[in-house]
C-alpha cells in the first residue's frame, strides 16, 4: 500500500513539528505539507489535495472549523480529523457540523492518534475518548442550543472571517489584504455584521468573538 499523505495545520511551530516527527516515524505515513493559518491551509490542501489532515481548531486568519468547511466543500473526499485542546459539546458540534471525520485531543497519546487516522482513511468517524461522554449528553441535552450559537448561525462565512480578523486586531485594510477584497467590502462586512448582532463598536465585535470561542 501506498504511505497515507497526511497535511498538518497547526499555528505552534513546536506542537508542528512534534506532530511530524511522531508521524514521519510510521512508514505507513508521509508527510505532505504544512501550514500555520487557517487561509494557508486552505490554499495548499486544496492544491495538494492530501488524503488526510490534522486541523487545528484555535488557527489564526481562519478558525479551524471554517477552514475545514471551506476544505469540504471544494474538496469533500479529502478527511479532516480536529485536532485541539478544547472538550466542550460546543467546539465539539462545531467541528462535526463543518464535516469533520474525526475529533481528537491535544492530551491524547501517539496510539489513539493513529487509530484515529487508520479508522478515519477507512470511513468511519472518529471521536477522542475524552469527548465522547459529552457529545452524548449534549446531543441528549433538549436545551444545549444557546442563542448566541443561533445568532453566529446567521453570519455569512465571509462575516465569519472579518469577525475573527477584527478580533485579533486587524486594521481594514489589512483584512482586505487578507481576503483579497476591498476595503470597501470590508466596512460593508463590518456594518453588516454589527446590525445582526447589535453590536456597535470593535471592542464589541471582539468581546463578541470571546466569549463564543471564535478566537481563544
Amino acid at each position: 500500500m501506498n504511505p497515507i499523505r497526511i497535511f498538518i495545520a497547526e499555528d505552534h511551530a513546536i506542537l508542528r513539528e512534534g506532530l511530524r516527527a511522531l508521524l514521519v516515524s510510521n512508514p505507513d505515513i508521509e508527510i505532505v505539507g504544512e501550514a500555520e493559518n487557517g487561509h494557508e491551509a486552505v490554499q495548499k490542501i486544496c492544491k495538494l489535495k492530501p488524503q488526510l489532515v490534522l486541523m487545528d481548531l484555535s488557527m489564526p486568519q481562519l478558525n479551524g472549523t471554517e477552514a475545514i468547511s471551506l476544505i469540504k466543500r471544494r474538496e469533500p473526499e479529502i478527511k479532516i480529523i480536529a485536532l485541539t485542546v478544547h472538550k466542550s459539546h460546543d467546539y465539539v458540534r462545531a467541528a462535526l457540523d463543518a464535516k469533520a471525520d474525526g475529533y481528537m485531543l491535544k492530551d491524547d497519546t501517539h496510539l489513539q492518534l493513529l487509530t484515529a487516522i487508520m479508522s478515519v482513511i477507512k470511513g468511519n468517524v472518529y471521536l477522542s475518548p475524552g469527548v465522547t461522554n459529552r457529545v452524548v449528553s449534549g446531543y441528549l441535552d433538549k436545551g444545549a442550543d444557546l442563542p448566541s450559537l443561533r445568532t453566529w448561525d446567521t453570519l455569512t462565512e465571509r462575516e465569519r472571517q472579518v469577525i475573527k480578523l477584527i478580533a485579533e486586531g486587524c486594521k481594514n485594510r489589512e483584512i482586505a489584504d487578507t481576503l483579497s477584497v476591498s476595503v470597501k467590502t470590508v466596512e460593508k462586512h463590518r456594518s453588516n455584521l454589527m446590525k445582526k448582532l447589535d453590536l456597535h463598536n470593535a471592542s464589541s465585535l471582539t468581546t463578541y468573538a470571546i466569549e463564543n470561542n471564535i478566537i481563544s
